[in-house]
């Protein structure tokens, strides 16, 4: 998870052009999360909907894979 402050750094690395695209790309993905928050009724309705998009062997056993062992990058 970053921090405030991490993100903060990020942030004032963007270049001045770029802030506007930043902005608008934040903007939608705030949009597309307040939902969830603001009416947690619609939120729910919204959620519960869209269980019916995923197969019925995967609502049956909803397993997650192994964990898998990487290569360290250090």
């Amino acid at each position: 998870m970053i921090t405030k402050e991490e993100l903060k750094k990020e942030v004032d690395k963007i270049p001045d052009n770029l802030l506007d695209q930043v902005y608008t790309l934040l903007k939608r993905v705030l949009a597309d999360v307040t939902p969830l928050k603001t009416s947690s009724k619609e939120g729910l309705e919204k959620w519960r909907n869209n269980l019916d998009q995923f197969t019925s062997d995967y609502m049956m056993d909803r397993n997650q894979p192994s964990v898998q062992n990487r290569e360290s990058f250090d």
